[in-house]
Formats: structure tokens, sequence, C-alpha cells
């Protein structure tokens, strides 16, 4: 790849996470490893076809793929491109130019009048996002004014259960790359150093938190969240190998083989040929069954229905239930679909990516998935922005969902206020947070965090959450600061000239900004001295011939901040960085003076 294409690839493949775009092929998760397939494949020549692109990952990821997908194909010349896939739901986030939907008996065909080929840019998902914050309130005891948020009703839990605190510890796994100049320039066009060292966190299951008596667990989250590592812990082995010269019903080592082939809804007629001879979606079913015939006293399942449309995981769930209490054995199962925990009437759910046990105590079916038809209208996306309720809430919820998606890992201020933005039906999106800036910035906000969740990007959201709150603060007669080394949320502010106002900094390298900070830093305070003259002097201040003495006033130059940033140059390593700062809101009156408000 060419080193001047790097951070224009970054932004386009689906690797959200920072650490994800930069790990090795072998390290990625089982539902990332075909997302980099994926992204190869449109380097491809004209008549490439891809079987199965969007199987191994949740329906928010699919559509978030084809959202990029179809971007690109409309930017770029890369021929006819054939794609099969058992979601239909992708459609209208792909804008294919036809679609041929493969019936019991017969094939339809549906053309688009509106695909690729007749788009001379770009159809983007329609977004909007209600804020239920009504203002932002400055000074002591300040914040977002509004309905509190509240994550005691995230839709895992659409059942009735018991959460179990303390069941599972964070721990740090570390893999490590080759560096190449491709890489190094992804990197800093990020603002993100990187020496080749991947650290990546994730919640670990404790044992002892599953004390009470169980027959089915499921692991549940996205793609990196640590849900194969979990199931290692419960005695997961390596997948059988297939003998091509045999039938899978010949290598099937189990008593009554229809009834185990009719658990897992595999046909007679499909386990009679070989397993190389079956379909994507039948050889997970052969390995399925394959696992159910193991002696051991507890069976694990990895992407457990991952590669099966919802209609027939739901059949498997539903039939499997009935075979493992018949047995009396212990099933886990690990997956991204949330859905196979309803279905399979499990007696606990892990959430892997944010470390939460909940003990299910609800064991009714859940309702079978809707039927969804072939569908080209432009999808619309309706968000939910809410306020935390403190500060200390605000650090909590970013630690436990977001703080894995940014590539900042530094304090977070003490004054944070923070927003979370879902969806209708509660799904989490996205992660804003401004922060107060004590004895630095008078009447202002500094924009502290902005995540969005890898599912949910690419369709504009981030740029609108800022925006919203931007427009809260300076209606509250505030201005908001911000910077960014990200091109896409840069060039929307940039757009916004009534709104946004670049400062002094805005484009210059990371060592120009910060000296030329640190220069109308002390201007600043020399402005503030001056105005201070003509105050009385207070307790505590010294005097000399009746003027307060400006040595006791004036704050040290030498910063733990800038410290770090003379050290940085003087190690001959300077970092070359681009990143774009604004302002919201208006300028302080000419001539004001803080010392005498």
């Amino acid at each position: 790849m060419q080193l001047s294409r790097a951070a224009r690839w970054r932004r386009e493949v689906d690797f959200s996470e920072i650490p994800g775009s930069r790990n090795a092929l072998f390290a990625h998760s089982g539902e990332a490893f075909p997302r980099a397939l994926t992204r190869g494949a449109r380097a491809l020549p004209a008549g490439s076809i891809g079987d199965d692109r969007f199987a191994m990952v949740d329906a928010e990821t699919a559509h978030s793929l084809c959202t990029g997908l179809h971007r690109y194909l409309c930017q770029h010349d890369c021929g006819r491109i054939l794609l099969a896939t058992c979601k239909k739901s992708v459609l209208p986030f792909l804008q294919p130019d036809f679609v041929i939907e493969l019936l019991p008996d017969k094939a339809v065909v549906h053309r688009n009048g509106h695909g690729i080929s007749a788009l001379t840019s770009p159809m983007r998902p329609m977004v909007s996002i209600n804020t239920a914050v009504e203002r932002f309130a400055g000074g002591p005891g300040g914040g977002w004014r509004g309905p509190e948020e509240s994550l005691d009703d995230m839709p895992l839990q659409s059942r009735t259960g018991q959460r179990i605190p303390g069941a599972s510890v964070r721990e740090e796994f570390q893999v490590s790359v080759g560096l190449d100049e491709c890489t190094a320039a992804v990197s800093k066009a990020f603002d993100h150093p990187f020496d080749g060292s991947i650290k990546q966190k994730c919640f670990r299951l404790k044992p002892e938190a599953l004390s009470f008596s169980w027959s089915i667990g499921a692991i549940i989250g996205p793609s990196g969240s640590g849900k194969s590592t979990n199931l290692k812990n419960f005695g997961q082995g390596l997948p059988f190998q297939w003998d091509p010269a045999k039938s899978v019903w010949d290598q099937l080592p189990y008593g009554d083989k229809k009834k185990l082939l009719e658990a897992v809804t595999l046909g007679e007629a499909a386990a009679r040929r070989s397993y190389d001879q079956l379909s994507a979606g039948e050889r997970s079913l052969a390995q399925l069954a394959r696992s159910l015939c193991s002696n051991g006293s507890v069976i694990t399942v990895d992407e457990f229905t991952s590669l099966l449309d919802r209609h027939r995981a739901y059949q498997v769930c539903t039939k499997i239930h009935p075979f493992i209490m018949e047995r009396g054995i212990q099933l886990v199962v690990a997956g991204c679909h949330k859905d196979i925990a309803d279905w399979l009437r499990v007696n606990w759910v892990f959430e892997a990516d944010s470390g939460e046990l909940l003990q299910v105590q609800d064991f009714t079916v859940g309702s079978p998935p809707p039927r969804i038809a072939v569908s080209f209208e432009v999808p619309k996306i309706d968000l939910v922005m809410r306020r935390l309720e403190t500060s200390t809430r605000s650090r909590n919820i970013f630690a436990s969902h977001f703080e894995a998606h940014h590539y900042m890992d530094g304090l977070l201020p003490t004054g944070l206020y923070g927003q979370l933005i879902r969806t209708t039906s509660g799904e989490l999106v996205a992660f804003h947070a401004v922060s107060a800036q004590p004895g630095q910035i008078h009447n202002a906000m500094r924009e502290s965090r902005l995540v969005v969740l890898p599912p949910w990007q690419g369709y504009g959201i981030g740029p609108r959450a800022s925006t919203l709150a931007a427009e809260l603060i300076v209606a509250s007669g505030m201005r908001l600061f911000c910077k960014t080394s990200q091109e896409a949320l840069g060039s929307h502010r940039s757009k916004a000239p009534y709104l946004w106002r670049p400062t002094t900094t805005n484009g210059k390298p990371m060592t120009a900004s910060l000296s030329e900070g640190f220069t109308r830093k002390r201007k600043r305070e020399a402005k503030r001295l001056e105005g201070l003259r003509c105050l009385r002097p207070r307790e505590g201040w010294s005097e000399a011939g009746g003027q307060t003495s400006e040595a006791h006033l004036r704050p040290s130059t030498e910063s733990s901040l800038g410290q770090r940033c003379r050290a940085s140059s003087s190690s001959g390593a300077p970092r070359v960085l681009q990143p774009r700062v604004y302002w919201a809101g208006p300028p302080p009156a000419e001539g004001s003076c803080r010392g005498c408000e």
C-alpha cells in the first residue's frame, strides 16, 4: 500500500479501534478476521466474488461495514463485484444494483434504480439525534441539565435476572507486530504513538462467580471483546479435523445420530456428504454436532450460530436446549448476536465488553426474528442523547464501555460532564463529555472525550453529537474548545464557521502549537497581573513599596506539560502532527480583564 494512502485507508477500513487496525492477522478475533479479508477484496480485479462476507459479525457491525463498502465503491472504479450473504438487512446500507433472492422453489431478481452504478455520490443513512439535554449551566455545581441516563435497562437484560457484582477482573494482553512505513503513517495521522506493541484490555470471568447451579451459559460481546479468551477458561479445545474421504455421518461418534442431527437442524442428506462438500452454514452445524459428541462435563461452542441466518439460528437454539437438558451436561456458547441468550434460554449471560454477569431467572422462549423483505429504502437511524448524573458516573461508564475504543490513555479530568447516546431500543452508541478549564480559560469548556462505538461508525454520529453539545454550551453564553486529529471531524467543523472557529494554532504541528500556546499563556498572565495592580492587597500576599509583588502571583512556567514537551524535543524525535483546534462561542469582549471582574 502506498504511504500517501495510509491515512485515507485507516479512515475507510472497518477496524474502528486503533489497536485492531495494526494487529497481526493471526491476532484478530473471529469476527475481525473476515472483516480484514473483506477489505482486502477491494483490491481484487473486476469479477470479484465474496461469499458470506457479513456472516460472522452482528447486524450493527454488518450495517456499518456495508456503509463503508458502499462509500468506497461509489468513489472508486472496482469493476463488477458479486457478494453473497444471508443478511437481508444490509441491503439498504449497501445499495447494490440488483439482488437475486434464492427462495425454496424459485429465484427472484430485485432491481435497484438507485444502485451504486447510478449514483454520483455516496448515499448515507438518515441519522437523527433527539437530545433530552435541556441546557448547560456553568459555575460551581454546573453541568448538563435534563433527564438523567441509566444503564439499568440495557437491551441484554430483556429478561429478569440478578447482576452479580465483582464477577470479572480486567486483564491486559499484549501482541507485537512489525513496523513499516504505512503503519507509522497511520499512527502519526491519528496522534497515537506506536512502537509495534499492541496492548488490549478485556474482562475475564471469575470461575468462582458461577457458584450457582446452571446448565447453559452465554458469553456475548462485539468483535475483539474477549469472548474466545473467556471461552478457553472452560476448556475449549482445538477444532476437529475432518477427514475429506469420509462423510460427516461416519465421523460423528454418537449413538443416536438422527437425534443429534435433528438437534442441530442438519439434514441427513447433508450429513451423508463430506465436510468439504457442505456450505459454510452447514459446516458450522456439523462442527456443532461434533462438539456435542464430546464426553466432557462442559461443552464449549465458539461463534455459535454466527454463520446462520437468524431464522435458522432460532430453530437451532430452540431444539438444542432440550437436547442439553436431557443429557445433563453444561454448555457454554460465545457469539456476537445477543438474540441467542433469549432463544437458548441460558442460565447466565456474561457481557464480554463490560464485564457484567447476569444470572437469568426467566426461561421462557424468546420471540422468533421478524421476516425481512428485500428493500432498498434509505435506512433511518434514530438516536437519543441524555446526560449522565455525576462526574463519577461519567468516568465509570467511559472506563467500562468506551475506554477501549479511544486512542488516548491519559487520566480523565475530575470535572467531567458526560452525555450518553443510545438507540431508541437502548443500544449503546456513543459517549461525549466536556470538562471545565479552571485557571486556564475564563467562561469556557473543553471537549474532553468523543467516542463512537465501532458498529456505529461511518454514519456521521460523532460530528452531530459534537455540534449538539457546542450549540447548548454556546447558548449558555460560554465557549467550547476542541482539538482533533481526525480528518472527517475537522472537515465537518470547518464547514460551520457560524459555530466553530479555528484557533491560531489550527493546522500547525504539535510542537509549534504547544510553543505558541505557552507564549499566549504568558501574555494572558501578564495582562492579568496588570489588572491586579488596581486591587487591594489580599491576605497572604506580600507587598513591596505599596505594590502587590508579582513574584508571588506569577505561576511557574516549568509546568509538567512544558517539561514533557522539552524532553520530547531534546530526544531528537519531535512529534510532527497536524491537530485541528477549534472553539465554539462568541469571542471575549475587547479590553476585558479577568482580574477586575
